[in-house]
């Protein structure tokens, strides 16, 4: 949690501050754009391909190199003042925090009680809120013209590897890399697939280049960090009493009521600049607070239908509809805010909005709803920049009997084949290659004396 802490105030700083930075150095907005756009490329690539490399090296070293890896992007930001550099570091700096997030989330999974996932996922969630709204305060500390934020964000990133580094615990279950077939979720929810897309559109767009608005509106640094912080806060403020809406109605009217909703602040915040501060400051709040909730319910709508077996391998396909959105979003919100300035961000926010009401609305045609006593219960999930990669921690997913019992080493899994389960579709490897374990068929003997290694590791967690 302590790690998880110092990497989410190091990525939400630096969000914001490269932004800042780009404006400052005269970069054009759809090049500011397209940094935001690489990240989450990055990240959407780093979800799917991390595993292989975690499962080799394990965790802590895992953690270790890819948060080395975050850190000097950040930095090398100062020493290479070219934005297509820039884009690519950003890229790196995408897939590497994805990796941190599956080391983090992998082992939270592993060590918690089957009963108390629901618990850890929460204070895991109020944590990342909460110290990205801390990173965002951190820009009063500096000028984003200068160099100190920026080494504040490559210090606060290597401070990330103190508490994994040193930890006597050791090493979780081999991950696994997320199935995906989307057209079978496609199949099983449309809605949820494009309200997925939409959440990506609209929050990836506040995410890279939201600092960029506050500054071309008249904002100062502190008021940048006021209206950054703001969001998060409403972000974390309204995400569980929505959730617990749906809980009692049909979710897609708690969806599509939402994106009705997301208008009026957007409305209000074309016109920033003639605006006092705090009405700017609560009308971000309210809009990013309806905003996170868009990826959440999404899910929760999707779980209604599925099996407890098939939420884990759905994950792939949410975090896949998402990270489209969020690639094309900067992009085109950047090319808005070209053509109607500032306020067109929220534009082009406003138009993915009524877009989503509009599919929506369509499918509530199709399809009746869910009655309350076969639904789900709502469950938080992240989305401070992208969503995590939670699905294992999530309580309505079905885990083993052996779920809270983690091995003391890690170990390779047993040869995997495809099952021909419905989502047998995937993207990446689903378990660790050959060549990640050395390329070898475990013979009879080894089978065997991995047996007698395993007995021995259960007699000891019997004794403890």
């Amino acid at each position: 949690m302590l790690a998880t802490a110092f990497l989410m105030f190091g990525n939400s700083i630096f969000a914001t501050l490269l932004a800042l930075r780009a404006n400052i150095e005269g970069y054009p907005n759809e090049l500011i754009g397209l940094m935001a756009s690489a990240y989450f490329l990055g990240f959407a690539l780093g979800t799917f391909r991390s595993g292989p490399l975690i499962n080799r090296i394990g965790h802590i070293r895992a953690f270790a190199a890819l948060s080395a890896l975050a850190s000097a992007c950040a930095l090398l930001v100062l020493l290479i003042p070219n934005p297509w550099v820039w884009i690519a570091l950003r890229a790196t700096m995408g897939a590497a925090v994805a990796g941190l997030f599956i080391v983090v989330e992998s082992w939270l999974n592993n060590r918690a009680a089957n009963h108390s996932r629901g618990l850890l996922l929460s204070i895991y969630i109020m944590i990342g809120y909460l110290a990205s709204t801390l990173g965002q305060q951190a820009l009063k500390l500096g000028n984003p013209a200068g160099y100190e934020l920026f080494l504040i964000v490559g210090v606060v990133l290597a401070l990330s590897l103190v508490p994994v580094t040193l930890t006597h615990a050791t090493h979780p279950d081999p991950v696994e890399t997320p199935h995906l077939n989307l057209r079978r979720l496609f199949d099983i929810s449309p809605t949820s697939v494009i309200a997925c897309l939409g959440a990506g559109l609209i929050g990836s767009a506040w995410w890279g280049l939201g600092p960029v608005y506050a500054l071309e509106i008249g904002f100062t640094i502190n008021d940048i960090a006021g209206y950054m912080a703001a969001g998060l806060v409403g972000g974390m403020l309204l995400q569980l009493p929505i959730g617990k809406l749906s809980d009692h109605l049909d979710r897609r009217t708690v969806l599509a009521g939402v994106a009705v909703a997301l208008v009026l602040p957007s409305a209000a915040l074309i016109f920033g600049a003639n605006l006092p501060v705090w009405v700017v400051l609560g009308s971000v709040a309210l809009f990013y607070g309806l905003a996170s909730t868009l990826y959440p319910l999404a899910i929760a709508y999707a779980n209604d239908y599925l099996d407890p077996s098939e939420v884990v391998a759905a994950s792939g396909g949410f975090i896949l509809a998402y990270g489209v959105g969020a690639v094309i979003g900067p992009l085109a919100s950047s090319v808005a805010m070209r053509l109607l300035g500032p306020g067109g961000m929220f534009v082009y926010i406003i138009a993915m909005a009524v877009a989503l009401v509009v599919f929506i609305s369509w499918r509530m045609r199709i399809r009746q709803w869910v009655p309350v006593v076969e639904k789900e219960p709502y469950v938080l999930q992240p989305d401070v920049q992208a969503p995590g990669i939670v699905s294992d921690l999530d309580p309505r997913a079905e885990v083993d009997a052996g779920y809270d019992q983690g091995p003391d080493i890690l170990e390779p899994p047993a040869a995997w084949s495809d099952d021909g389960g419905p989502f047998s579709f995937w993207l990446g490897q689903s378990q660790v290659a050959d060549d990640d374990i050395g390329g070898t068929t475990p013979t009879p003997a080894d089978a065997a004396a991995a047996t007698g290694r395993n007995t021995g590791n259960d007699k000891k967690e019997s004794s403890r």
